[in-house]
């Protein structure tokens, strides 16, 4: 976003100033919030698709493994149903899991066809929300998907599809009723339209707010920035699993050196974020430090040379999304102007959300593409499902060496023989060079004087958790 953006910003904000501060002061009364995102929901149907943006909403609705045995064992049994087509039936997330027992009605038992450590993590983080037995019974999915039930602090009340979903408190949740007592996520794909809708008071609580806009944000006098380091990992997958240059270790290493990730974190994230030199970031658990590819043109130029290539005749494409992820759009130009330096002509196509999370699961993209993973707190999370070819959003795989130890890796109970082979899977990783590696994220929000609310590293906006108070 260019700085003319934010003053575009100010003015909009400025111009509806008297209706934006009567309609928060209007919500402030009621105890509601309005959050602005870059991006919808992709369904309202839980243990369905691997998406941050669906499932931090959904997860309103939704309890976890918190619920009837009965209702356990029915989500799980639909979810593992290959007819269903879940993203969360793989390998990476509860394949393992081959029969789900009922115990009692508070309790089940998970029996699976291997050790399996990241169970727990898996059933601590959104990979399951549980559906209501009866009405996935009676009513079948596709209502469910249209009309949500479930037991977490909020009930579904409206989604208007481009534009906001719409939620109200659960006086019955089982933890006591939320504060809050109405929640609308509004869907709005630019910074500078979200900057807008924040400064005049439309909406509470802004996603991602630019680092050139904290300024006018703290200087508002209607909203302050608040920051926290996210588990969140943004990287550019170099495509292996089609035909062209990415198959060559050479370019891939290549495109690692010719990338300046400093110059990218100063100059477009004006500091924030924090580098990364392999596939984990030190928030997750099973992190084990790599060393850095340096930006080098002479080396990157030696490295297009063995491989047969003369930059001056590459013509790549990169796929982004624009909104998603701070300044996503921004970065992706950055990066083919850096990559025009050495002669490479690098296309960039900006994608919406849903759009681009298709054109990467069904393997539509360009050359390259960028992407956010997160919460990746746990080493089995991250790397099963983004170096296995099978995996919904992988852009690499089929390396035998690299499958046969994440096939160990992620059985590994044991800590310290857990913690070596995972060390080992980064550097061999690393050396792949599958990935431009980038930084690991720093989430900047922007949130009304009205709204007590503090950022979390999971990057989850829970509403649970905020307080509405008059200033």
């Amino acid at each position: 976003m260019r700085r003319c953006s934010i003053v575009l910003a100010l003015t909009l904000a400025l111009s509806l100033l008297g209706v934006g501060s009567a309609a928060a002061q209007d919500r402030t009364r009621t105890k509601e919030v309005v959050i602005g995102l870059g991006a919808e929901p992709r369904t309202m149907l839980g243990v369905t698709i691997v998406d941050w943006t669906t499932n931090n909403m959904l997860e309103h609705i939704y309890d976890r493994l918190l619920f009837t045995a009965e209702s356990i064992k029915a989500t799980f049994d639909y979810m593992l149903d290959p007819a269903t087509k879940s993203h969360y039936a793989t390998a990476a997330y509860w394949k393992p899991v081959k029969e789900v027992q009922i115990v009692n009605d508070s309790t089940v038992r998970l029996v699976t066809d291997k050790p399996y450590p990241s169970l727990l993590d898996h059933a601590a983080l959104t990979d399951f929300l549980a559906l209501p037995a009866k009405a996935l019974r009676e009513l079948g999915p596709q209502k469910l998907a249209e009309h949500p039930i479930g037991t977490g602090p909020f009930k579904f009340v409206e989604w208007r599809r481009d534009e906001r979903l719409v939620l109200e408190r659960n006086p019955d949740y089982w933890q006591g009723p939320a504060d809050v007592s109405r929640v609308t996520f509004r869907f709005i794909p630019e910074f500078s339209a979200r900057m807008a809708a924040l400064l005049s008071g439309e909406i509470d609580i802004m996603k991602d707010v630019p680092p050139h806009a904290v300024e006018a944000v703290e200087r508002s006098g209607r909203a302050k920035v608040r920051a926290t380091v996210s588990s969140r990992i943004n990287y550019l997958a170099l495509v292996t699993l089609k035909p062209g240059p990415m198959q060559d270790v050479r370019v891939r290493r290549a495109l690692n050196h010719a990338v300046n990730v400093d110059e990218l974190i100063a100059q477009v994230l004006k500091g924030r974020a924090t580098k990364m030199c392999g596939p984990l970031a030190p928030a997750n658990v099973d992190f084990a430090p790599v060393e850095c590819y340096k930006h080098d043109p002479p080396r990157a130029l030696a490295l297009f040379k063995e491989a047969g290539i003369d930059p001056a005749k590459l013509q790549l494409t990169l796929d982004t999304p624009s909104g998603r992820y701070p300044l996503d759009k921004d970065v992706s130009l950055a990066m083919a102007a850096q990559l025009q330096k050495l002669g490479i002509t690098t296309n960039v196509v900006v994608n919406e959300w849903g759009t681009h999370l298709d054109k990467i699961k069904n393997r539509n993209t360009g050359d390259m593409f960028f992407l956010g993973w997160g919460p990746a707190l746990h080493g089995q999370g991250t790397i099963e499902p983004l170096f296995k070819a099978e995996a919904t959003y992988s852009s690499y795989g089929n390396n035998k060496v690299l499958d046969e130890k994440i096939a160990r890796a992620v059985t590994l109970v044991d800590t310290k023989a857990r913690a070596a082979a995972y060390a080992d899977l980064q550097r061999a990783i690393h050396d792949e060079a599958p990935w431009v590696f980038l930084w690991q994220q720093h989430d900047l929000y922007g949130v009304a004087q009205s709204v007590e609310w503090t950022p979390r590293a999971d990057e989850k906006v829970w509403m649970y958790e905020a307080r509405i108070v008059a200033r």
